[in-house]
């Protein structure tokens, strides 16, 4: 990108062009008026020609010499030569004859700086009347003076007045320039906020404004992230900690003191436990790491999914009642195994929940350009004030059950991926899970309506 001197490169181009006019300007205007002055000198020069012949007789010509001197122009006579006699001896003859006068301005030529017309009398008279154009030299040399005064006049005008006119011009630039650096110094919440986006400096003003803002926002989004990371690591590290010291400490017992049964049978049950517990602490710390990855986007049928899903569960739980329904196509693009992973946890939470001979509802629809997966059980519920908090990560409502408060996080981050959303409803009995993702997932505002519990 170039980046030479906005302000001088204006100036020069107005200045240039204002130069070519001015050129242009005198030397049309010059050589129109040194035209005009020519063919009023040529037209002074035959109107003298004119005059002369009307006289018929160079005799006569003394009376038009003074009126023409006025006029600068000169008149050279040359008088008839006398025709010698015959060879028989006879007298003089009569003058022979002249022929006719040359027609006015046909023979008006120019020498230098002479205009001359030539001129026969009917007497025979031969005249040369000329006319000086040194007049007009001066005449027209005057007059390129005064206008290249003027002109030089003008361009210092001109450029005062464009140093003027290009600093109020730019006058907005240099508020973006002001701006910038407030904004670098600093003040991160200034904005331009053009009046017009529809001009060259509205349309730049408008697209530094939404600049800041993508940029305010990535900082904003940067340590949020940053934040949730240190949480992250310092929450992981936490529940890391609690197994691994556990099976530690059941191992070093089994080692150093090799106990008898059934002391060594609990032992070798609580590493076994402990072991399974950091087995599957590890794989949900795995599963919320790979969601930073892009997922997969082919076809996928919900129905198809949670078909096995319920199956399973009902073997789980043989004496509770699991029933699905699903009404249209269900069908989304994602990730299958994302999309099989969330519609999982809704089902083994459903099932920790419920008692016995408990009721789990999973229903399927389409509506409004949205799939929609209902979960419902008749379980103790949750209430309202943590409805937001469960989907944090590692909180659990109930302590004494199994898990470490990842799964509903990271299937809230998996329907966010999809352009979707996860929510726990109100409801008078039970919990009631709402996975609604879309069938054309897209980066525009659907995902917001999705959000904010609009279809």
């Amino acid at each position: 990108m170039k980046t030479g001197s906005l302000r001088a490169r204006v100036i020069l181009t107005a200045l240039a062009l204002l130069a070519i006019v001015l050129v242009v300007v005198v030397t049309a205007v010059t050589l129109a008026y040194r035209a005009k002055l020519d063919g009023d000198l040529r037209s002074r020069l035959a109107n003298a020609g004119a005059a002369v012949e009307r006289l018929g007789s160079g005799r006569a010509l003394k009376l038009l010499l003074p009126g023409l001197a006025l006029e600068g122009i000169a008149v050279r006579a040359e008088p008839a030569a006398a025709h010698p006699p015959t060879g028989n001896g006879a007298s003089a003859a009569a003058p022979a004859k002249v022929g006719s006068p040359a027609k006015l301005g046909a023979t008006i030529q120019a020498h230098g700086s002479l205009l001359i017309l030539d001129e026969a009398l009917p007497d025979g008279t031969r005249l040369s009347i000329s006319a000086s154009r040194a007049s007009i030299d001066r005449a027209v040399t005057n007059l390129l003076f005064v206008e290249l005064v003027v002109a030089a006049a003008a361009l210092v005008l001109a450029t005062l007045l464009v140093l003027q006119g290009t600093r109020t011009a730019l006058r907005p630039l240099s508020a973006v320039i002001e701006t910038a650096t407030r904004i670098a110094h600093g003040d991160s919440k200034l904005r331009l906020r053009p009046s017009r986006t529809d001009t060259e400096l509205g349309s730049l003003a408008a697209a530094f404004d939404k600049m800041l803002d993508a940029l305010e926002a990535a900082i904003e989004e940067a340590r949020a992230s940053d934040t949730a990371t240190r949480h992250f690591l310092a929450d992981a590290s936490h529940e890391l900690r609690t197994p691994i010291a556990a099976l530690q400490a059941s191992v070093e017992t089994l080692l150093r003191e090799q106990p008898e049964r059934p002391e060594r049978d609990r032992l070798e049950a609580a590493v076994a436990r402990d072991s399974e517990r950091l087995g599957r602490l590890i794989d949900d710390l795995l599963g919320l790491a790979r969601l930073e990855a892009r997922p997969t986007r082919t076809p996928v049928d919900l129905a198809s999914i949670a078909r096995p899903l319920v199956d399973e569960a009902q073997a789980r739980a043989r004496q509770a009642t699991i029933t699905l329904s699903a009404s249209g196509d269900t069908t989304v693009r994602g990730d299958p195994d994302a999309l099989e992973r969330v519609l999982r946890n809704l089902l083994d939470n459903a099932v920790a929940a419920i008692g016995p001979a408990g009721r789990i509802d999973v229903q399927l629809r389409q509506l409004n350009g949205y799939v929609q997966a209902h979960v419902t059980d008749d379980g103790p519920g949750v209430p309202e004030q943590q409805r937001e908090q469960i989907f944090e990560r590692f909180v659990r409502l109930d302590q004494n059950k199994p898990g470490h408060g990842l799964g509903l996080a990271i299937a809230r981050r998996i329907a966010h991926q999809h352009q979707g959303e996860l929510t726990c409803d109100p409801t008078s009995n039970g919990a009631s899970f709402t996975l609604r993702l879309p069938t054309e997932p897209d980066l525009s505002g659907r995902a917001q309506r999705a959000r904010t519990g609009t279809a």
